[in-house]
């Protein structure tokens, strides 16, 4: 496993989370933007509303989106011989890294997890080392490395 250019696609697909998140701003934000002019039904005031809370949700997203952005940053150049924060795990069919979460993709032949400290999977990965198994849903892999 090459850890550098997997934490590289890793962050790749985080800056790509990260766009979508202010496209999704920007278009909320656009939406709340209506002129006195513009608005002459009543159902127009409760668009802009929804807009605005769904503007703020988006907010929250992107700083959450940052956060692991500088958490991957961190992390970036550690090692790790167990399971912990900023570690990246091969198993025979995923690579799991545990401190950020997006959306999983495909690298290498394998599928890409990524999965933070408060997803119920982590607590029973919790420092297992090489060799050790782990269960992700109803299978139970086996650690090929840590790093």
């Amino acid at each position: 496993m090459n850890k550098t250019l997997l934490i590289l696609e890793i962050a790749a697909e985080l800056q790509a989370y990260i766009q979508q998140i202010e496209n999704s701003v920007k278009r909320y934000k656009l939406a709340t933007d209506l002129d006195d002019d513009d608005t002459l039904d009543p159902e127009d005031y409760t668009r802009q509303s929804e807009a605005a809370e769904m503007q703020l949700r988006y907010e929250q997203l992107l700083q959450q989106a940052k956060a692991m952005e500088t958490f991957m940053l961190e992390h970036e150049q550690k090692e790790y011989t167990m399971i912990l924060p900023g570690a990246l795990v091969e198993t025979e069919m995923y690579y799991i890294y545990v401190g950020i979460s997006i959306p999983s993709f495909q690298w290498d032949d394998k599928t890409v997890i990524t999965l933070s400290e408060k997803a119920p999977a982590y607590a029973e990965m919790r420092g297992k080392k090489a060799g050790d198994t782990i269960e992700l849903g109803a299978k139970r892999h086996k650690i090929v490395c840590i790093s």
